[in-house]
């Protein structure tokens, strides 16, 4: 995509006479001119406020305010596509800080975002299971897999699935006695909300690791926020969700095996001590 700043500079010949004004005044001081209202740009360029409207369209933006978040967008370092966090030309110092902080802002979001009452529903929801499915496509996939590694503990049947045919069946086949636990970022995953409705149909709970208010999470008994908004997963490899979702998840079972009291704690004692013999002396 070519910045609109370099837009600007590549159409100068081009322009009348008005828009080399406004292109004037944008390109000496853009930093400005991002926080400007029509009228104060207009003024400062000595043109009328339509001719800013036109300027705007003339650099294919619907309005003013959208050819601003254009600017401001050109104002941006060049970041890399592995994460927003950290730009295309930091050293390998800079990628440990900028990443271990990112990592602590995400552990941060999950203190301030993850409520005591959505802890107690969750774990009462694993607890209460007869049967649990995971499901998770593409990058939830692997959270998926790491959860049922941790829920087997619990004797509990359950079973991840990162394919999208077998979701829905599974869905369709469940009874008020399964769990659905349903990891996607942004909620918005069309087979996802189709094998969430079809599970909700059949009579089954819905627990989701998602973003608020998405079709997801409006068909979710509990919808906990996956933290989607720290960073834009469609564009970058998932990192700060991924730390969200697992620390949540990581929550939720704790809260269930301290419900489960020394019983629980036996159990795991012995499935260490099964170990045991695996290991070269």
């Amino acid at each position: 995509m070519i910045k609109m700043l370099h837009q600007i500079q590549s159409q100068m010949s081009s322009f009348s006479k008005t828009e080399q004004k406004l292109a004037t005044v944008i390109l000496e001081d853009p930093e400005s001119v991002v926080h400007m209202a029509t009228a104060v740009l207009a003024k400062k360029a000595a043109v009328s406020d339509p001719s800013v409207s036109r300027f705007a369209k003339t650099m294919g933006c619907s309005s003013f305010p959208a050819f601003k978040v254009k600017l401001a967008q050109s104002l941006t370092r060049e970041s890399s596509h592995m994460s927003p966090s950290v730009d295309a030309d930091d050293d390998s110092a800079q990628i440990i800080d900028k990443l271990l902080t990112a990592t602590g802002q995400a552990l941060d979001f999950v203190r301030r975002h993850l409520s005591l009452a959505q802890v107690e529903d969750g774990a009462k929801m694993l607890g209460e299971a007869k049967l649990i499915n995971v499901f998770g496509l593409g990058a939830s996939a692997s959270i998926a897999h790491d959860m049922q590694h941790k829920l087997f503990r619990f004797g509990t049947p359950v079973i991840a699935y990162e394919d999208s045919i077998k979701q829905r069946m599974v869905a369709a086949a469940a009874n008020e006695d399964t769990l659905f636990i349903m990891i996607s970022f942004t909620g918005c995953t069309e087979t996802t909300v189709d094998s969430a409705k079809i599970a909700k149909a059949a009579g089954a709970k819905v627990l989701s690791i998602t973003a608020p208010g998405s079709p997801l999470a409006r068909h979710s008994d509990l919808a906990l926020n996956s933290g989607a908004e720290l960073e834009d997963t469609t564009r970058f490899v998932p990192m700060a969700t991924r730390t969200v979702v697992l620390s949540i998840a990581d929550i939720l079972i704790t809260r269930l095996a301290l419900n489960k009291g020394q019983e629980f704690d036996e159990q795991l004692m012995q499935i260490k001590e099964s170990l045991r013999t695996t290991k070269i002396q």
